[in-house]
């Protein structure tokens, strides 16, 4: 039942959402970038998602809310939502003042060390070849703290269309909830009563993200209503650490986030080596700039990317328990990737985005 009501208050959230941001009139500002000519649109989503994420565990779960796996999530995520929430407002002409790219910086490195020093979990033990290793909390702590910004910069960097990362999100969500489910449930007995809580918890709350961010693509895609930085990165956090804490599932969302972080290597290496400027400074050359640039239109590359991530999932599933495969996918799936885009933008010598100054 809580499963069927999830969705219902997600959808009744959005709804509310969008309307209080047109009787506040927080609307965006449709310009000449990656938009479309349009009227402009309720961009109070992005408030919704989080805190419309925090009043469903309240009424449907709330025994989490003396758990502290959900404050490592609430609050871990606090200081990302609030310096893009500034960002969006300083954006829209809200506020008068901007905040630098270095303190949003900071602000997800704090957000990742309150999510480790709130957890409980993180005295880590793992058993290879009959060999026991510690992963001392630092470690632990620095590699969270790594992955979370790969994370949220990586499907944040994907947001340049309408409902692409929100789309990408809700799949990636589901393939943990499924994984949980149909994987770990079924191919591993030996839980504690420890580990089968901390199971559980992930599974619901990657399915309460997952309608949250399917309720979202749906608003995004018209659009109806605007997500921006503030949820697309806490959707981010959360993957990060829905990871984590679900068996150290990394790996697996390593490879169906493959297309994101293939994207984001090639980006960097880009403006390194070619465009030789600090990789840090945004451009147009993400995968749907570039996609733009060959002549694909908007819904062609949702659809592309939709399509892949999805294959990508069930790939994923019917792997089982086989770490091999994953890898040799993984493998594969680099090969290509760069492969074509090596041909495409250094051998044939292809635009490698937009020049808006020609796009305009």
């Amino acid at each position: 039942m809580k499963y069927i009501l999830v969705p219902v208050i997600a959808v009744a959230i959005a709804f509310i959402g969008l309307k209080l941001s047109r009787w506040l009139n927080i609307l965006d500002k449709p310009g000449n970038d990656l938009k479309n000519t349009r009227k402009p649109v309720p961009t109070i989503q992005w408030v919704f998602i989080y805190v419309g994420f925090f009043v469903i565990i309240a009424i449907l779960f709330p025994q989490y809310l003396h758990n502290n796996l959900f404050w490592w999530l609430i609050i871990g995520s606090l200081p990302i939502v609030i310096f893009e929430l500034f960002e969006e407002l300083s954006y829209l002409g809200k506020i008068s003042f901007k905040i630098h790219p270095a303190l949003r910086l900071i602000g997800h490195v704090v957000g990742a060390l309150l999510a480790v020093w709130i957890s409980n979990i993180w005295a880590q033990e793992f058993i290879i070849s009959g060999h026991i290793f510690i992963i001392p909390q630092w470690f632990v702590a620095i590699g969270f703290v790594a992955w979370s910004i790969l994370c949220i910069n990586a499907i944040n960097r994907f947001d340049g269309i309408y409902a692409q990362a929100s789309g990408v999100s809700w799949i990636w969500f589901l393939t943990i909830f499924l994984l949980i489910q149909f994987v770990v449930f079924k191919h591993y007995t030996n839980f504690t009563e420890m580990n089968m809580q901390i199971l559980l918890f992930v599974k619901n709350m990657s399915f309460v993200l997952f309608c949250i961010s399917l309720v979202a693509t749906v608003v995004e895609y018209k659009p109806l209503g605007l997500v921006r930085d503030v949820g697309i990165m806490f959707f981010g956090f959360s993957l990060a650490y829905l990871s984590v804490i679900g068996w150290a599932k990394i790996g697996t969302l390593i490879v169906a986030l493959s297309l994101v972080i293939f994207d984001a290597i090639w980006v960097w290496l880009w403006r390194m080596f070619v465009m030789k400027k600090s990789p840090l400074k945004g451009d147009y050359t993400h995968l749907h700039h570039r996609l733009l640039g060959l002549g694909w239109n908007r819904k062609e590359i949702r659809a592309f990317v939709w399509i892949r991530s999805i294959i990508m999932m069930i790939f994923i599933l019917i792997q089982w328990t086989d770490r091999l495969n994953k890898i040799v996918i993984f493998t594969v799936m680099a090969l290509v990737f760069f492969g074509v885009n090596y041909y495409l933008f250094i051998v044939k010598k292809l635009p490698c985005g937009l020049d808006l100054n020609k796009n305009s």
